[in-house]
């Protein structure tokens, strides 16, 4: 792999694609979030991008902190038509709603970046109206992770549905001679992004709101209480928490990592930060997310961000094909738990061997293979409300006895609301 990565470096940095052969002295500033061992493996790429490529045509990349997703698009706009603006920005799928209107976004059709070499839900999760808005890098898939000691032990067929984790939470789950819970079956409480699967799943292809979730045109109507989806996961939901083996919990991880909670719903690129949690306290191993139903077929959609750019200059497109180069993007998926979203890694020999002897690793690269890319994440204003609202409303149906009808009223007026203030806000209504 490393030989390999080298030789590409070295043949890339021999050629002068871009204007003529003629080199660009300058900076390439890139603005981003990642933290931990994604910054760690990110300045390596950038390294390795300015010793070689960016050496040879006279370009520096380097990559500056901002604060979590929602900082850098603040920071962004903050910038726009400013000389602060960076060349690159690496955001969420927050961001999309607002750089798809934006002027000053050179999308990923602008740069002239070809779609049919990246993965289809990758592409799909970030293309609008407008086209593919930025290049997917931070890929990731929702998966199930499970303590698989307890799963054997009690000699359970991993579920399909959120029906048959229910018929199975009190052999997995346990309590003590007071009956007390001392492990749960699952911990966690679902906002937008597991509800991108459990309802976008539905149907073969379900979304919460209008034009696609958002991704072609604005969004004007809520869908989830008219077409019954958010109620029928409800329904499946509240059954199996009303196992009492179901803890709403934020902190699902650190619940799962001290073997308090049998199994939990997270991201793929999370896989190297829960094997450190857990050590050796338990063997780990992953799955396929519990349909919502037998019809719930759609699979999962792509999570993560992408690198949006604001500037279309040869360096800049320089960086970005070597950034998807399959070296690279393969380094990058091996040691962050990320998809690869350049589709030459899926047929590389060596990422296939690497899956053989990461099996944990293959889960989300099946996963999302079998899924329907049309599958996707909701792009609408108030993001960050809406997520923690459906959390609230299940908290609510699940613990405070709720009822499920009334909770899907809410919930669709609450979300109509934000896309009506957002309409009368931009003209839109």
């Amino acid at each position: 792999m490393r030989k390999a990565f080298s030789l590409l470096l070295l043949m890339l940095a021999s050629l002068s694609i871009y204007a003529g052969g003629s080199k660009e002295e300058n900076t390439i500033t890139i603005w981003h979030q990642f933290t931990g061992t994604h910054s760690q493996v990110f300045d390596e790429i950038l390294d390795g991008f300015n010793s070689t490529v960016g050496k040879e045509l006279g370009v520096t990349a380097e990559g500056i902190y901002q604060g979590a997703a929602n900082d850098v698009l603040a920071k962004v706009k903050a910038a726009a038509g400013t000389s602060e603006l960076p060349e690159i920005a690496a955001m969420d799928a927050t961001a999309c709603l607002d750089m798809k209107e934006s002027d000053y976004l050179i999308t990923a059709d602008d740069a002239g970046i070809d779609k049919n070499l990246l993965l289809p839900a990758a592409v799909r999760a970030f293309t609008s109206e407008r086209g593919l808005l930025a290049v997917p890098f931070c890929c990731s898939s929702l998966i199930l992770y499970y303590n698989k000691d307890v799963f054997d032990e009690a000699n359970v067929i991993l579920p399909r549905t959120i029906d048959e984790f229910t018929a199975i939470a009190h052999l997995v789950g346990k309590k003590d001679a007071d009956g007390n819970i001392v492990r749960y079956a699952f911990a966690g409480t679902p906002t937008t992004y597991e509800l991108g699967a459990f309802i976008g799943a539905q149907n073969g292809l379900s979304y919460m709101v209008d034009g696609k979730n958002g991704h072609f045109g604005i969004p004007r109507k809520v869908l989830i209480e008219t077409d019954g989806t958010f109620r029928n996961f409800l329904i499946h939901w509240k059954q199996f928490f009303d196992t009492g083996y179901v803890l709403n919990t934020a902190d699902q991880v650190q619940e799962f990592a001290s073997g308090r909670a049998a199994a939990m719903l997270n991201a793929s690129d999370h896989l190297p930060t829960v094997q450190r949690l857990v050590g050796d306290r338990f063997e780990i191993a992953t799955a396929f997310v519990p349909m919502t139903d037998e019809n719930a077929t759609g699979g999962v959609n792509i999570g993560g961000s992408a690198l949006f750019m604001f500037s279309d200059s040869d360096a800049v497109k320089a960086f970005m094909d070597y950034i998807l180069s399959k070296e690279c993007q393969q380094k990058w998926a091996e040691e962050t738990g990320f998809l690869p979203a350049s589709n030459s890694v899926y047929e590389s020999n060596e990422f296939k061997a690497f899956l053989d002897e990461h099996p944990l690793y293959r889960t989300a690269v099946d996963q999302t293979l079998s899924s329907n890319p049309e599958v996707t994440g909701i792009w609408m204003p108030s993001g960050y409300q809406i997520y923690h609202t459906y959390q609230s409303e299940i908290q609510k149906v699940t613990e405070e006895g709720k009822d499920i009808d009334q909770a899907v009223s809410d919930m669709a007026d609450f979300i109509q609301l934000q896309l009506d203030d957002y309409a009368r806000q931009n003209s839109a209504g």
